[in-house]
Parts: structure tokens; C-alpha cells; sequence
């Protein structure tokens, strides 16, 4: 929209990213003197292959997960189609210092001036067309990780199975070899000990990510609730 719109450009989630650290909302007075965020120019929308996520929290910190989750805003925030949606709304919302139906609702009425198609249907379609793409993004980032961990799996099979080869080998044909033998029994013993951490690690990483998409997405879904509820 210009040489203002590209200087304000950066970082148009910081509204929503702020209201993730803190722990309780400011208040919504004066709402409609607020400064409302600038629109932005056009950016492509991300498409990314669905894949199957399968849900696996553990316990996580919940300032790693909050920190994921600036990560996944950042995501989304790639993904802001051109014009005035539920992106634009949504983060207005935040810059009044929370998001409810109070200042979902302003910020409705104050976008629509700037731009008169939008409404309830397309706040309502955008938003969950983000959802929907942003679910796709963080699918396909655990199918890389569960690939990942699938192969260091295979290696830990086919390791324990050469091991245990080798031992019933050495057992059976040489007895001077027993040296050897207790070698290799003490490497199977520890086999897993070499995997684990490797194992774990991924296995915190795609919780992480869960997490804070799941997070994030239950944010998008109060937002849409709000306003199929409080906006006409």
C-alpha cells in the first residue's frame, strides 16, 4: 500500500505474539481510538502437503512451548493472503490488548471502512483456511521428523540384529573369543543407550511443535467462534 505499509510490514503478528507472554489482557477501553494496523501488500499463500499428524505431547516447558508458538504465528504470518480477512481482524483484535468479542467487533467495524467486501463469511472462510494451511505446514514438518526417527529406529533393529548374530556366532564356533563375545554382549546391553537421546530429542521436537500449533489453532477457533457469534 505504499512506502508506509512496507516500513510496517515487519512483523504484523507482534500484537499477538506479546499477548502469548503475558498473563492476563489489558483492558478494552477506548477501543475505537486504538491504532489499527496498516494493510499489507500481497504476499503468495503457502501450500504444503498434508500429511498425517499423530499428537504426542509430553511434558513440555510452558515457556518452550510459548516460544514454539511465536515460531508458528511467524509461519502464518507468511501465509497472509493479499486484502483485509481474518489475519488483518484478528491481529487489530490483539493491538487492543486482548481478543474477545468486544474487540474482534471493532476491529470488524473499523477494517470494513477500509474495506467494504469484507464480513462475517469471509472472516470466517479466511480463518479457517489458515487453520487448515497452517495444520498442513506443521504436518508435513512432523512426517520429516517421524521419518527421521523411523530411520534411527531401522538402525537400531538392524543393529541389535547384527549384535545378536555375532554373539550366537562367537558362542557357538569359538570358545577362545570370549573376550570378543563379552564385547559385543556389553554393546547390545548399551545399544540403547547410543539411541535414546537421539530418540528423545525428536520425539520433544514434534510435541513442541504440536503443542504450540495446537495452541495456536484453539486461539483461531475462540476467534471464529466469537465471531460467528457477535458478528453479523
Amino acid at each position: 500500500m505504499g512506502e508506509e505499509t512496507a516500513k510496517n510490514s515487519f512483523g504484523i503478528l507482534n500484537s499477538l505474539k506479546k499477548l502469548i507472554f503475558e498473563d492476563s489482557a489489558e483492558t478494552t477501553d477506548n477501543l475505537q481510538d486504538r491504532p489499527l494496523p496498516p494493510t499489507k501488500a500481497a504476499e503468495p499463500v503457502t501450500n504444503q502437503a498434508q500429511t498425517n499428524l499423530k499428537q504426542n505431547v509430553t511434558v513440555i516447558g510452558v515457556t518452550d512451548v510459548k516460544q514454539m508458538k511465536v515460531k508458528v504465528l511467524g509461519i502464518l504470518e507468511r501465509m497472509n493472503e493479499p486484502g483485509l480477512d481474518f489475519f488483518e481482524v484478528w491481529n487489530a483484535a490483539a493491538e487492543m490488548g486482548s481478543i474477545d468479542a468486544t474487540t474482534i467487533k471493532a476491529a470488524f467495524t473499523s477494517l470494513k471502512y477500509v474495506e467494504k467486501d469484507l464480513n462475517k463469511q469471509k472472516l470466517l472462510a479466511t480463518g479457517r483456511n489458515y487453520a487448515t494451511e497452517l495444520k498442513k505446514v506443521i504436518d508435513q514438518e512432523s512426517s520429516q521428523k517421524q521419518q527421521q526417527k523411523q530411520t534411527i529406529e531401522n538402525n537400531l533393529v538392524d543393529e541389535k540384529d547384527s549384535l545378536v548374530s555375532e554373539i550366537k556366532s562367537i558362542e557357538q564356533n569359538i570358545a577362545d573369543l570370549k573376550a570378543k563375545l563379552q564385547a559385543k554382549e556389553q554393546d547390545l546391553k548399551s545399544i540403547n543407550a547410543k539411541y535414546d537421546p537421539q530418540l528423545k530429542d525428536i520425539d520433544q521436537k514434534i510435541a513442541l511443535g504440536n503443542a504450540a500449533v495446537n495452541e495456536v489453532i484453539m486461539d483461531i477457533e475462540k476467534a471464529l467462534s466469537i465471531i460467528e457469534t457477535n458478528i453479523n
